[in-house]
């Protein structure tokens, strides 16, 4: 028995000087003891990590643990979808009427037209006779119209996409040359207290899908008139003997004035033609025929002597013949005369050859 405890406790011995012995701490883990007199190596398993597995099928509620507490659930994930019932409204087919391409022309001294195009631009036909418009000078009422005046035309339709295009007259009384305006026109009514909150649309004959594109406005001016084309002016101011040949000749002073707006070109070219008549008809002193008289003479005006610009005026003379010469009757003495001079001009228009001739009463010493 003595051997055999002696045996035991040399197998304890051998075995705590060759192997390692392990022991519990207070927190009841084992713990590796190393003798400092054994070399050895320690290998370490690292910690495995799990990732969690996500469960299905787990009706919602509460799970109870051990510890009896209760730790509420997550509400369920399911998504629900609702489907409602959306009722849509088709608008009424209507007409959209827009006013284009609006354009003036003169028509008689105090109107003018304004030519326009309707288009309807909506979803139903109008009839062509309710397509009245009304037109407005600086805010002013100046004149208006339908569209269309053929009994035929009236009754037919403005279908949708297609145009019509007419003209109106409006009153242009008071307006200033050169001055500029603002004309407005309206189709199917007009606009009512403009510019304030009560701004509305007014007077129309029939019902469009918008009334805010029924009216255009533009400007307008009444463009002077094209200046006065060039205007000889003629008039003799004195006749004397001339102081050249006093028994032969008479001169014959006259002024030569442009009263025309535009100038006389300067290639144009002027010529002047006197005559002489008989005013007492007396058979001692008649002169040829009484309607023309007869030739004194005549020439071509030097470029000087012609009023080219507008308001400029020429003091010039001529010497006529009263006796002797070739084919020349000498005029009686001591009678009564009617002179006269015409200017007629070449190369350019002009604006009234009714006063291009002058008379003259003279009576020959």
């Amino acid at each position: 028995m003595k051997k055999l405890l002696i045996l035991s406790l040399f197998i304890v011995v051998a075995m705590t000087a060759k192997a390692q012995i392990k022991k519990s701490d207070s927190s009841g883990m084992v713990k590796p003891v190393i003798n400092s007199k054994i070399k050895a190596k320690i290998i370490e398993t690292p910690p495995t990590q799990t990732t969690p597995v996500p469960i299905t099928g787990i009706a919602t509620g509460t799970v109870q643990r051990s510890t009896g507490t209760t730790i509420p659930t997550l509400p369920s994930t399911t998504n629900t979808t609702t489907t409602q019932s959306v009722t849509t409204t088709t608008p009424a087919a209507l007409p959209d009427l827009v006013i284009t391409n609006i354009s003036f022309s003169p028509n008689t001294a105090n109107t003018y037209f304004v030519n326009y195009t309707l288009k309807n631009i909506g979803t139903a036909g109008i009839k062509k006779g309710l397509l009245s418009v009304q037109s407005y000078l600086n805010g002013n009422a100046s004149g208006g119209g339908n569209s269309v005046s053929l009994g035929t035309e009236v009754n037919q339709l403005l279908n949708p996409g297609e145009s019509i295009s007419s003209k109106t007259g409006f009153n242009t009384t008071g307006v200033i040359v050169g001055n500029a305006y603002t004309f407005e026109l309206c189709v199917n009514g007009m606009k009512a207290n403009i510019g304030t909150p009560t701004e509305a649309w007014v007077g129309q004959q029939f019902p469009e899908l918008s009334y805010t594109n029924n009216s255009i406005q533009s400007a307008f001016t009444i463009a002077p008139p094209p200046p006065a084309a060039a205007d000889i002016n003629v008039v003799i101011t004195r006749i004397t003997k001339s102081p050249v040949d006093s028994t032969s000749f008479v001169r014959i002073y006259y002024t030569l004035k442009n009263i025309g707006e535009t100038a006389i070109p300067q290639t144009a070219s002027l010529s002047q033609q006197a005559r002489v008549e008989d005013t007492d008809n007396d058979p001692n002193t008649f002169l040829e025929t009484a309607c023309c008289g007869q030739a004194i003479g005549g020439s071509t005006l030097d470029a000087g002597d012609i009023p080219h610009a507008p308001g400029e005026t020429k003091e010039l003379y001529f010497d006529a013949r009263v006796a002797g010469g070739a084919n020349f009757s000498t005029l009686p003495k001591n009678a009564l005369y009617k002179f006269n001079i015409q200017i007629t001009g070449y190369g350019f228009t002009d604006g009234n050859s009714g006063n291009n001739k002058s008379t003259y009463d003279y009576r020959l010493q």
